[in-house]
């Protein structure tokens, strides 16, 4: 019992000096530092085992500080995928250049998972939407070649948008478009499958206020896929509140136990 407590202190103070480590920066685009403190963050909410998890979240230091990790890790990842997106698309050898993208890996294992899920739960969908696809649209262009079939990514930003737009030209992707939309309006009914980004919701109450608006946009029978999290990876996303989704049947939960950070939820519009 000692022990735990020694590590589980030693997980809450990490957690906290990088949180206020990352806010005094004057910026959160990558860099050396940049990278490096998110990077033990990460690290550290990963390899803190779940037993420890309620408590880790219920200290005092860590619970004032939620709201503002989970906004440096948003502004931290749109920051980084702005970047990379920017590099992609400038690139004399843009493939080469998506190649060295240091989470490409984790995108394709994550994208992987949800393709599984998603033809397992209604069979290979004949449009896939993306709310909240980003600037460097890997989630996107993964649905549509591993599907073989249109998808589009819906981003709010337009210099998303654009991005996404210009990577994909470069990289030549084939299926893929990407339009500017809110996902509180977007129209989901042309769409078998509709994914909900991570990022997409900054907590969990917005992000239920999200999913009941996509219950009156999608089609009775589609699937919805929402990333979420659990345990000490909701300080980085805010988690998919299952008991808030009306209009839907929750058909599978999956929790990766790697350093894919993201849950998965699958649920079917009830018509």
């Amino acid at each position: 019992m000692p022990t735990e407590l020694s590590d589980t202190t030693l997980t809450t103070d990490r957690i906290v000096r990088l949180t206020d480590q990352l806010a005094a920066l004057p910026h959160l685009r990558p860099d050396p530092r940049t990278n490096a403190l998110f990077g033990e963050l990460v690290q550290t909410v990963l390899g803190a085992p779940d037993r420890h998890a309620r408590e880790i979240l219920a200290h005092p230091d860590v619970e004032g500080r939620k709201s503002a990790i989970r906004d440096l890790s948003a502004r931290g990842e749109t920051a980084l995928e702005h970047a990379w997106a920017e590099h992609i698309a400038t690139a004399a050898d843009p493939g080469a250049a998506l190649a060295a993208f240091p989470y490409l890996d984790n995108y394709h294992r994550l994208t992987a998972l949800e393709v599984r899920l998603l033809t397992h739960a209604g069979g290979t969908p004949r449009s896939v939407a993306v709310l909240g696809c980003g600037p460097l649209p890997l989630s996107t262009v993964g649905y549509a070649d591993a599907l073989a079939c249109p998808a589009v990514g819906l981003d709010r930003d337009p210099a998303a948008v654009a991005l996404a737009r210009r990577v994909t030209a470069r990289v030549g992707a084939a299926g893929v478009r990407f339009e500017q939309a809110d996902a509180a309006v977007a129209d989901l009914s042309a769409h078998d499958a509709v994914v909900l980004a991570a990022l997409v919701g900054e907590t969990p109450s917005a992000k239920a206020t999200i999913v009941r608006q996509m219950a009156g946009s999608m089609r009775p029978g589609a699937l919805l896929l929402a990333r979420s999290a659990r345990g000490l990876r909701t300080l980085l996303y805010p988690p998919v509140d299952l008991r808030a989704m009306p209009g839907f049947e929750v058909l599978e939960v999956v929790h990766p136990t790697d350093d894919v950070v993201n849950s998965v939820v699958v649920a079917r519009r009830l018509g």
